[in-house]
């Protein structure tokens, strides 16, 4: 693993300096190098958006040798061939063949380069020998972060974890920054300090599993000397002045967090809803109830510290086996809030959320309640009491998509079912009466 800036060389080759060492007979002293260049304003093969206004990075390959270096994408079906100094852009995953003409005698090499990101926190240099982790893949990224697997070079974490990092557009303000950098912040600390803290008295092993555990924060120090309680009042305040803060210790260039890494698909990818097939066999009604169980136990632990969610969905929820060994796992406590009753209208960007739908965004485990500011700000809540109300509703709609195997079944019975009408019929065992309590107002939403 390399990390390149602009203006620096990586060589491969069979000489003992390079930084890929090839020992095989064909191959140059110096066969190849790799190097970055500067594209204004346009998306680069080595990442960045396309069609932004900021400057992006291509990774280039040159030819430096006698007989030529083949490249490729990741199939290596077709070789396009480098001579004598000529350079190519490299995509995201490319493959390398050193050399392109070789004798019968001679070997060659296929090297598979792979573009993780522009930039990580902490990366590990084989050069150097700087740098902590060493980054596998990208695993998922979702509004504010973006998650690599990746493990830890020092030893001090012996298992292969996932690291978010925050997702911070280099354009983006000071203040949105910090918001961003905070969520993330807050997000590991209800891990932490709540959910995985051995010493606090709510803590339950059992229901705990049911979460993915956070291991580290490395956000930054927000308020030192207060505790993370203290804390929250000050920055969760509506007229925290965002563009004017200034933490006393500067925020790390790429804040991140540390999360045990958890080896399953979203219940998402699990059904089908996603880019990929579902799981063959399909999941049992059996699996689903029992799925169904521990998603009940996760919510039920999550409310005895006091805490609300709000995205509790296919997508954010991991499916580790299969049959009785099926296991669920909570991820991604990003919009994870304090049922407070001072949190319940509090306008501050680091609480609310917008819920405004389009018609190819739909936000269907929002109950009504929170939906409403879209038509009358003054009717607007973060949530409603009881503590559970927001996620039961939730839970509503995880059960008839789990049940009814559609999306958009599920939301229109759960329309139904809102609005006060029949029809909507039983889920996973439970009764027609009890799933509309879950999904009709927030105050007789039955518990956990």
């Amino acid at each position: 693993q390399f990390i390149l800036a602009v203006g620096e060389v990586l060589t491969l080759g069979r000489a003992p300096d390079c930084d890929v060492p090839l020992e095989l007979r064909g191959v140059s002293g110096r066969h190849a190098e790799l190097s970055l260049a500067v594209v204004p304003g346009g998306g680069g093969a080595a990442g960045g958006a396309a069609g932004s206004a900021e400057s992006t990075v291509e990774l280039h390959i040159r030819d430096c040798s006698t007989n030529g270096t083949g490249t490729s994408g990741a199939s290596g079906d077709v070789w396009a061939p480098l001579r004598r100094g000529e350079s190519q852009v490299l995509g995201a995953t490319s493959q390398v063949l050193m050399p392109l003409n070789r004798k019968a005698k001679d070997g060659s090499a296929i090297v598979v380069i792979r573009v993780i990101a522009d930039a990580l926190p902490d990366a590990y240099d084989d050069r150097r020998r700087v740098g902590r982790w060493r980054y596998h893949a990208k695993l998922g990224e979702g509004a504010l972060g973006i998650v690599y697997r990746a493990s830890d070079v020092t030893g001090k974490l012996p298992q292969e974890v996932a690291v978010k990092v925050c997702k911070i557009q280099k354009t983006s303000r000071i203040g949105v920054r910090l918001r961003h950098a905070y969520i993330l912040h807050r997000e590991s600390q209800w891990s932490l300090q709540r959910l995985h803290n051995t010493k606090s008295k709510r803590f339950r092993a059992a229901p705990a599993v049911h979460f993915a555990r956070y291991l580290e924060d490395h956000t930054g120090r927000w308020a030192p000397e207060l505790g993370f309680e203290a804390e929250r009042t000050v920055f969760e305040a509506a007229d925290f002045g965002w563009e004017r803060f200034r933490p006393t210790t500067p925020l790390p260039a790429l804040p991140y967090v540390v999360m045990e890494l958890v080896p399953g698909r979203t219940l998402h990818q699990c059904m089908g809803w996603g880019s990929e097939p579902g799981e063959d066999p399909p999941l049992s009604v059996e699996e689903k109830i029992a799925l169904a169980v521990q998603l009940a136990e996760a919510l039920e632990y999550l409310a005895s510290f006091g805490l609300i969610h709000r995205d509790f969905r296919t997508t954010n929820l991991l499916l580790v086996g299969r049959g009785s060994a099926g296991r669920v796992r909570v991820i991604d406590l990003g919009h994870t809030i304090a049922a407070e009753p001072e949190q319940v209208k509090n306008r501050s960007a680091v609480v609310r959320c917008n819920w405004r739908e389009t018609k190819a965004k739909h936000f269907d485990w929002a109950p009504a309640e929170v939906k409403a500011e879209i038509a009358d700000k003054e009717a607007g809540v973060n949530f409603t009491f009881p503590i559970h109300a927001f996620d039961v509703f939730s839970f509503g709609v995880l059960l008839l998509q789990l049940d009814r195997g559609s999306l958009s079944q599920a939301r229109a019975l759960a329309q139904r079912a809102a609005a006060g009408e029949g029809g909507v019929g039983r889920a996973l065992g439970l009764s027609e009466d009890f799933l509309c309590r879950m999904l009709r107002g927030g105050a007789t939403r039955p518990s956990p």
